[in-house]
């Protein structure tokens, strides 16, 4: 939507700043403030009178919200470079009262125009037609930030919002403006001047700018070959502040990529206003040269984490019914959730159980959590694309076989696990001969061969979870020829039995991003909304 960014864009830029929430503003604050402050709220009476005379003109035409939109964002940028407190009442001169309206979970230091955000990443800008200021409420990191809230990343929070102001009389005679900040993907029609109007969106500019932080990128093949160098990545992550209104939606990135493989598939979910409404999104962000059996006990504990947060707030049936998407190797590490262990891994692993092994208390502790896991309760669906349940023969090839030895996995990497193991190696000859090569990488548990996919093929899933499959079929070859395949993962190796549904795509290892990928994403998500009564 253009909303005249000739006269918006620089006035914003020139004035809008961070909101701090660490004093308050009484109603006549305005009256003791310096002449430069004085002259703001001159700028602001000013700008007050333009936004009224515009909406009393009416919102009919596009000209007309497109006029509407501009003041309401200079209102905006006005008001934040005056307010210390954001729900703080200004007195400006002798004729508005301005309040504002913000969603009590809402948390931002800037309010970033979208307008100023250009397409550069994702696919395709959605957008929304209507009345308001399209903007990107920003609250950002900071380390004392990051210790109460451990799903943030380095980019702090980021959401979608609407800015719009209204006008009534007050009983005292004074004019009350109201700037309301809307969340654009809950919120589809307000209230203004008596009547109903959309709400304006976009729903694309937080996710671009998002993007174009540095501070959250992670090289997927840098990732792969000095995992070390990034495990201050790992971690599960929230794009805003855990909702407990809100289903989980758990995405996990695959072999040599990372969280920006999502990019498409989030921004083309969240054209969907009943998804918005009901989900989450949440990512988990991890090296992926680290073994599988790694990293999915790290998903297991930071889900914990989730779990745990949203309890605490009261979430209910949502927090326990958390849907999982991985993508090829990320499938193995959300399949690795809801499956029941025993001492299965163990054996298949190590070679025995933990009593015929002969570890000590703090042996048996320090490999425990790898080794042995219940299924997480919590996650009651997960759909699984491009997932190599039976590996990929690739992972045997020469090219691989090259890529698995440029893998450093210093034994720091795993702290005491990996001193544990080396002890144990020294009295077992079995374990001894699989630890020759050193720590298996994520490559090495790709192998069709590999201990742990055997293992992890053969593990039974929790009863009542809900799987499903999307599966790309790059040649579009019949499903029964061995050369099936999208190209990485032959269709033998993605096809689960007893799945709920199973989609082949056209598509080569990438299919998570194809059109028909993301609609079957959207009817599964919307299922499972049908299946808790929420839709």
């Amino acid at each position: 939507m253009r909303i005249y960014m000739y006269l918006l864009i620089p006035l914003l830029c020139a004035v809008v700043s961070s909101c701090g929430t660490t004093s308050s503003m009484t109603p006549d604050a305005l009256h003791d403030t310096s002449d430069k402050r004085g002259t703001v709220a001159d700028k602001l009476s000013a700008a007050l009178s333009d936004a009224e005379k515009t909406l009393a003109s009416g919102l009919r035409t596009v000209e007309q919200r497109q006029a509407y939109a501009a003041q309401v964002g200079r209102v905006t940028a006005l008001w934040l470079s005056l307010a210390k407190d954001q729900k703080a009442v200004l007195h400006v001169d002798e004729t508005y009262r301005l309040e504002t309206r913000i969603p009590a979970n809402l948390l931002f230091d800037e309010l970033i125009p979208a307008g100023t955000v250009k397409s550069r990443h994702l696919k395709r800008r959605i957008t929304r037609e209507g009345v308001g200021t399209p903007l990107i409420a920003h609250w950002k990191s900071s380390p004392e930030r990051k210790a109460a809230e451990p799903l943030m990343t380095e980019a702090g929070y980021m959401t979608s919002v609407t800015a719009t102001l209204d006008f009534t009389r007050t009983s005292g005679g004074l004019r009350r403006a109201t700037l309301a900040l809307h969340d654009s993907r809950m919120t589809q029609e307000v209230i203004l001047a008596g009547g109903k109007q959309p709400l304006a969106a976009d729903l694309t500019a937080y996710g671009e700018h998002y993007l174009a932080m540095k501070d959250v990128r992670m090289k997927g093949i840098k990732a792969l070959l000095r995992s070390s160098e990034y495990m201050d990545k790992l971690g599960l992550f929230a794009l805003e502040r855990p909702d407990k209104n809100r289903i989980p939606l758990v995405l996990v990135h695959g072999l040599m990529s990372r969280p920006a493989t999502w990019e498409n598939v989030i921004n083309e979910l969240g054209d969907d206003p009943v998804l918005n409404r009901h989900y989450q999104v949440y990512l988990f962000r991890y090296p992926s040269g680290v073994p599988v059996i790694y990293s999915s006990e790290k998903l297991r504990e930071h889900l914990g984490t989730l779990h745990g947060i949203l309890a605490r707030e009261g979430a209910g049936m949502r927090g326990r019914n958390m849907v999982l998407i991985g993508h090829s190797m990320g499938g193995l590490v959300s399949k690795a959730q809801v499956q029941d262990s025993g001492d299965r891994v163990w054996v298949n692993i190590l070679g025995d159980t933990p009593a015929a092994l002969g570890l000590s208390k703090e042996e048996h502790e320090a490999l425990r959590r790898y080794l042995e896991f219940d299924p997480n309760p919590n996650i009651s669906r997960i759909i699984f694309a491009a997932t190599p349940h039976r590996g990929s023969s690739m992972a045997d090839g020469r090219l691989a076989r090259i890529g698995r030895s440029l893998v450093k996995l210093p034994g720091q990497t795993f702290g005491s696990t990996f001193e544990v193991l080396e002890s144990l190696a020294s009295r077992d000859a079995y374990l001894s001969e699989l630890l020759k090569r050193g720590m298996p990488t994520s490559v090495d548990n790709l192998s069709p061969g590999s201990p742990y996919v055997r293992i992890a093929n053969s593990l039974p899933f929790r009863p009542g979870v809900r799987l499903h499959s999307i599966i790309g079929n790059k040649e579009g070859r019949p499903l029964t020829d061995p050369e099936c395949s999208d190209g990485v993962v032959p269709y033998s190796s993605s096809h689960l039995d007893n799945v709920e549904s199973e989609l082949i795509v056209r598509s080569g290892h990438g299919v998570h991003e194809k059109p028909e990928a993301v609609e079957e994403m959207r009817r599964i998500l919307r299922l499972h909304l049908k299946g808790l009564g929420l839709y």
